[in-house]
């Protein structure tokens, strides 16, 4: 499965905004333009690896933490549609669960459910 630039880019967004960065500081900081840190963001094009990886030192995250996520499918369906005879408890606890990590935990019982 090949890497979705524009989760990849959502991904970056998100971690910039949790800093409360704005674009033009991040590309300040890593000497690019602030064009260029939007189109990145919005998945319009590509950036090398090492820039990547300053962009994760600047925001302090891992490369893993923007690239994994950027790879899952983030269509997770209702909880019924899974298994319509899942308990109550067990439907409460996920939907305490923020939505990304609904869509990881989906992800995790799909995986094991194709490997059993």
């Amino acid at each position: 499965m090949g890497i979705d630039y524009i989760k990849l880019g959502k991904n970056i967004k998100y971690f910039r905004k949790q800093k409360n960065i704005t674009q033009e500081q991040l590309a300040e900081a890593l000497d690019l333009s602030a064009g260029f840190v939007s189109q990145i963001e919005r998945g319009v094009c590509r950036m090398s690896f090492d820039t990547l990886i300053n962009i994760c030192d600047f925001l302090e995250c891992s490369a893993g933490d923007i690239i994994n996520n950027s790879q899952l499918a983030y269509t997770v369906p209702k909880i019924n549609d899974l298994n319509p005879q899942i308990t109550d408890d067990f439907y409460i606890l996920y939907k305490k669960l923020p939505l990304k990590e609904q869509q990881l935990f989906y992800h995790m019982i799909k995986a094991y459910m194709e490997n059993m």
